[in-house]
């Protein structure tokens, strides 16, 4: 019985060891603060410094609480705010955070939920106002000029990093609009005024290319005129030139045999005056009856065309007759 007490009391006190040892080790890991307390009171954080991961040991009775010290990113809910120029939005933001005094956020929060829900409020208030404070144009315009959005999103960041490190002991490092729109019940009148001022620009856009299109029609016309102008000039110049030409021509033809251009002319007018339906009455003096009845002279059924009259020879040269050599 003795030696049953006796190994019993050995395991017992066995175990107590190992459970005091096992309560004694500290592992903090490099994602995380490690805070012991003591009775609920802070006495050692871990984490604060380069070094600290790794085993540590502590009283058995002191309790260990860790904290993440990682950046962390969380969507507050949705909100419908107003901003200056009276329009309604539905805006979704998102928050990027991290701890970096672990005792003052133990006291403030002591959660990370419970941070993560001041902080929601504490967003939604600042960008209520800020909203407040600017036209719809400045935070969805493709104007650089007029756009504002990421100065928007820096005072945001500049308005609550300070309290927010010094009453929860987080660091903010941005609030970033995630999207935002038209209410539902308003979305069908807002896309009817977008369509009515998509018009507008059109109807000015096709009022512009209508003015440019007569621009250069009446450039075209211009051009056409003047073009069609000079052609025509130049066809009554050439017109002319021919014509003045041919008289030559003809004029030259009647000068070297008068006698027969009489005769050609003559049977012209008979074909245009003569025909199976046609019926002429003429005086016996009558040259066109003249021919019909004696036919030509005898001139003009000769061979050899009558010479032409020599032209006129130059100082000291002599210009020979037909059939004579030089």
């Amino acid at each position: 019985m003795r030696r049953l007490g006796r190994l019993l009391f050995l395991l017992a006190a066995t175990g107590l060891v190992i459970f005091l040892f096992a309560r004694s080790i500290v592992v903090v890991d490099e994602t995380e603060y490690v805070i012991i307390t003591e009775f609920g009171r802070p006495v050692i954080i871990y984490g604060s410094q380069e070094g600290d991961s790794g085993f540590h040991f502590k009283w058995p009775w002191r309790s260990v609480r860790p904290v993440d010290r990682r950046l962390r990113v969380f969507d507050p809910p949705t909100r419908e705010l107003i901003t200056s120029d009276k329009r309604n939005l539905e805006v979704s933001s998102y928050v990027v955070w991290r701890v970096v005094d672990p005792d003052r956020f133990v006291r403030s929060a002591g959660t990370l939920e419970t941070a993560e829900e001041r902080l929601s409020e504490r967003v939604s208030a600042a960008l209520s106002h800020l909203m407040g404070t600017r036209e719809l144009a400045s935070i969805a315009s493709t104007d650089r000029k007029v756009w504002a959005l990421d100065t928007l999103t820096s005072e945001l960041v500049k308005t609550l990093a300070p309290p927010a490190k010094d009453e929860l002991g987080i660091e903010l490092v941005d609030v970033r609009l995630r999207r935002f729109n038209f209410p539902v019940e308003v979305r069908p009148a807002v896309f009817d005024l977008i369509r009515s001022e998509r018009k507008q620009v059109a109807a000015v856009l096709r009022a512009d290319g209508d003015a440019q299109y007569q621009v250069l029609i009446s450039q075209a016309d211009r051009e056409r005129d003047g073009i069609l102008a000079k052609a025509e000039a130049d066809a009554e110049r050439i017109k002319g030139q021919g014509e003045a030409e041919a008289m030559r021509v003809l004029n030259e033809a009647h000068g070297r045999d008068p006698k027969f251009y009489e005769f050609l002319r003559t049977l012209e007018t008979y074909r245009s005056i003569l025909d199976d339906r046609a019926t002429v009455i003429l005086s016996s003096a009558s040259p066109l009856l003249k021919l019909l009845i004696q036919g030509p002279g005898e001139d003009l059924l000769r061979d050899t065309p009558p010479v032409p009259p020599a032209p006129e020879a130059s100082s000291g040269e002599k210009i020979a007759a037909p059939g004579e050599k030089k």
